[in-house]
């Protein structure tokens, strides 16, 4: 895909039922991982994973679309545990940023997410892809 250069900001928000500890074993396993972060019908190989859950850390995985790989690469330039992360460049394109927040609420967690510098050609899809992430989320969680 060619990118035109123009990039957006995008937020989504999500509470699930399980405690913050839980929800960040799932962005932070794997094995977990691989479960829910690409949208249905997107596979991710376990084997393409890494989660270096530390600042400076790395986070990529590659995510196979229609049978074409597209490799998602960005280092964590904030992370507290249980709390949030960001990730930054590479990722998609210069001076892109993506925080992901966890905030415990009524014995569920709300997580917060904040896309900034994101290709704007990936702006359309974005609600639907997290839509379809959380509910993931929420099967997985569910599973225990």
């Amino acid at each position: 895909m060619e990118l035109s250069g123009e990039t957006g900001t995008f937020t989504i928000s999500r509470t699930v039922a399980a405690p913050v500890e839980r929800v960040w074993e799932a962005y932070m396993t794997p094995e977990q991982f691989v479960q829910f972060w690409a949208p249905a019908m997107v596979e991710i190989p376990i084997e393409s994973v890494v989660i270096e859950p530390r600042v400076g850390g790395r986070f990529e995985c590659t995510m196979i679309v229609n049978g074409e790989a597209n490799h998602n690469a960005g280092t964590f330039v904030e992370f507290v545990e249980n709390s949030h992360f960001r990730f930054g460049e590479p990722a998609f394109s210069e001076g892109f940023s993506s925080i992901m927040s966890f905030t415990p609420v009524d014995g569920g967690t709300r997580i917060d997410v904040e896309q900034s510098g994101l290709p704007v050609e990936f702006l359309g899809g974005a609600n639907e892809g997290f839509t379809s992430v959380f509910d993931q989320l929420e099967e997985l969680l569910a599973r225990g």
